[in-house]
């Protein structure tokens, strides 16, 4: 239980089994200039090796 309540204690980050804050922000960015009509769209955030960049 000790252990599980570490890995829980900070969700974000950019370990493989922490949650992608960086990405999911960026896909809310990217879905909202879409629907704004912007055409100067960055860039998806893909992870690599496992982590994101």
């Amino acid at each position: 239980m000790d252990a599980l309540s570490e890995e829980l204690e900070e969700p974000f980050g950019l370990a493989a089994n922490q949650l992608p804050l960086t990405a999911l922000s960026r896909t809310i960015e990217i879905n909202l200039r879409e629907a704004l009509g912007e055409t100067d769209i960055p860039p998806d955030i893909t992870p690599i090796n496992g982590y994101l960049q």
